[in-house]
């Protein structure tokens, strides 16, 4: 465990809050944003406008249920409009919801980035189902006991369509710490499918055990999802998403029913309508939706939710890519920014800073966020595409001198983070008291050399290696503060690996860390690359030069898909990695482990087991 003298004392709060956006169509808000952590707070409305949260006047808004039937929810009595307890223990069943759900709710529902007393819980209404008059309220129900069960609440749903029918309650401040809850939307008299999400435990708790399931690069066109009906029943508390939720292409797919036309009629997202059109398509497949209903989703993004690596251009002060057609026209490329920022987060359950109108995109989403989770885990969540500049193969300058005694300041050529996001990262990290630290990591920190043949299998000047000043000065201090038990949780390179964050490669760096990489969910991989290629080459001989060529990496399959789980407990840290048959539109998919390793508390090491 760490022990740190002088480490300063936790801060309650769960992130970076000051400053939200206000959505304007959720339910009534209670008074200004509280001056010590300025988060919007949302209270149930009454019929008269008023937001008593007295149980007995939240019963009085209710509408069409009865106080017979908000009770039977509460006791579990399986009744006409009730939340059968029994049918929200373990995975939802979509028998809990009306056969008119699937048109009146067609991309299900989700929730995500949860506190210790709420979280967001998200739907979309079909527009053919919408109607400006018609009551939406929101569902939820203790999985387990009586006291403060939980309520329903009245949601507003003037102004939808200006965010494509998606809506978003905030449960903040309504429920109870480390607690399990379902959920429903209620439309009229429409009862949507059942999701469940659990809160998180206070930061003085003690929690034994957590499990979070790790999920990345989901391309619709290249697979199905198997996986995630596994995720699903694999009894998680959590999902991280480390990014590529959607892909911005379109086109024929291989794979039965998997085309995807966009609106513009191209080939790349060209536009709001083109982002809005992936994440309908996307979030229709019941599979994924069956894993987001399972459990509350803590979520960044990577480049692939607006154009392949991405980045900006501090010279210019704008976004750019090279993978676009319209690359050159910075006004363009600005609007597309922007479009796939507004479609993320009308898409996404999270709790971020969000200003659509801020004069500059870099400005308009602050992401990084951090979670805690008792004593037991910080879960630090960055942001590596809207702040990251152009990567360069070549960076490998030393480390500006003075650098590590202000880091945030310090005057880089190639950021990944930016200064404000660096410096705010490496007060998470060395400044909390949690047993162990884990990084939500959308690409792989670890240096790989992927030499062979006299060529390069990778090119991977995207991820750290494109960025091996600021790689440096960050792993330089997390050393210097002498961090324990440091995990990232990386997604991107569409394989699964483990190994160990170093200050230096080669000789004379020191471990800082374990790198946990999860396999694509269905992006195309090594092993299908080299394929694709005609290389020649077997698969399983590329993956053996590269763990050859790269004495820090423990395991490494680029050859399979899947997902990882990774659990913490005050002893170890336990990732396993498994391989899913993407080739087979069920849950019942083909599953199989590929690895597993144990990281001892206090110890920086990946034992198999």
């Amino acid at each position: 465990m760490r022990r740190r003298a002088g480490s300063p004392g936790w801060d309650s709060g769960t992130g970076p809050t000051a400053g939200y956006f206000r959505p304007p169509f959720l339910c009534a808000l209670d008074g200004p944003p509280d001056d010590a952590d300025r988060r919007w707070r949302w209270r149930p409305m009454t019929d008269d406008g008023t937001t008593d949260l007295d149980r007995r006047e939240v019963l009085n808004s209710v509408g069409s249920l009865t106080l017979g039937t908000l009770l039977a929810s509460e006791l579990g009595a399986d009744v006409p409009g009730a939340l059968p307890i029994e049918r929200v223990s373990g995975r939802p069943q979509r028998g809990a919801a009306d056969d008119a759900a699937a048109d009146v709710f067609p991309q299900g529902v989700a929730s995500g980035d949860p506190t210790t007393s709420g979280a967001i819980c998200w739907t979309r209404i079909d527009p053919d189902a919408y109607s400006p008059t018609t009551p939406l309220s929101v569902e939820v129900v203790a999985e387990s006991g009586f006291e403060r069960f939980g309520g329903i609440w009245s949601v507003e749903t003037d102004g939808l369509a200006d965010r494509d029918h998606t809506v978003a309650v905030d449960l903040d401040g309504r429920l109870d710490p480390d607690r399990g809850y379902a959920y429903r939307f209620v439309y009229g008299d429409t009862r949507g499918p059942v999701g469940r999400f659990r809160t998180l435990p206070r930061p003085t708790a003690s929690p034994d055990s957590l499990r979070f399931g790790v999920l990345t690069c989901q391309d619709y066109m290249n697979g199905y999802y198997g996986a995630f009906g596994h995720v699903a029943d694999d009894d998680l508390d959590w999902l991280v998403h480390l990014g590529d939720f959607i892909y911005e292409w379109a086109g024929d797919s291989e794979y039965d029913g998997r085309d995807i036309a966009l609106p513009s009629g191209h080939d790349l997202a060209w536009g709001l309508s083109d982002f809005r059109h992936l994440y309908r398509t996307y979030r229709s497949d019941p599979l994924l939706q069956s894993a987001l209903a399972s459990a509350a989703l803590i979520a960044t993004w990577d480049d692939h939710e607006v154009v392949n690596n991405r980045y900006w251009d501090y010279e210019a002060d704008r976004p750019a890519t090279n993978y676009h057609p319209r690359s050159d026209d910075p006004k363009f490329m600005s609007q597309l920014f922007a479009d796939g920022i507004r479609a993320w987060w009308e898409y996404m359950p999270v709790r971020v800073q969000y200003d659509p109108d801020a004069d500059r995109v870099q400005d308009q989403l602050r992401l990084y966020r951090s979670f805690r989770f008792g004593d037991l885990l910080e879960l630090v969540v960055t942001d590596e595409r809207l702040f990251r500049s152009q990567p360069n193969d070549d960076d490998g300058g030393p480390v500006p001198a003075g650098a590590l005694d202000a880091p945030g300041e310090a005057d880089l050529d190639h950021t990944m983070l930016g200064a404000d996001q660096r410096e705010w990262f490496l007060e998470r990290v060395t400044e909390n008291d949690a047993t162990w630290t884990a990084w939500a990591n959308e690409v792989l920190n670890m240096r790989l050399d992927t030499e062979f043949r006299g060529r390069e299998t990778y090119e991977l000047a995207d991820s750290w290696d494109g960025y091996e000043t600021e790689r440096r000065l960050v792993m330089d201090a997390i050393d210097a503060a002498d961090v324990e038990n440091f995990v990232a949780l990386t997604g991107d390179l569409h394989t699964a690996l483990a190994g160990y964050m170093r200050t230096r490669y080669g000789d004379g760096g020191s471990r800082v860390g374990v790198e946990l990489m999860t396999p694509a969910v269905t992006s195309i991989n090594l092993a299908e690359a080299i394929e694709q290629r005609d290389a020649g080459v077997p698969p399983s001989l590329a993956e053996r030069v590269l763990v050859s060529n790269n004495d820090h990496i423990q395991f490494l399959n680029s050859t399979n898909h899947g997902y990882a789980v990774a659990e913490f407990t005050p002893e170890a840290c336990t990732y396993t990695a498994y391989a899913v048959d993407k080739t087979v539109d069920s849950a019942a998919a083909s599953r199989r482990e590929l690895a597993s390793f144990r990281v001892p508390a206090g110890e920086t090491v990946l034992r198999p087991t």
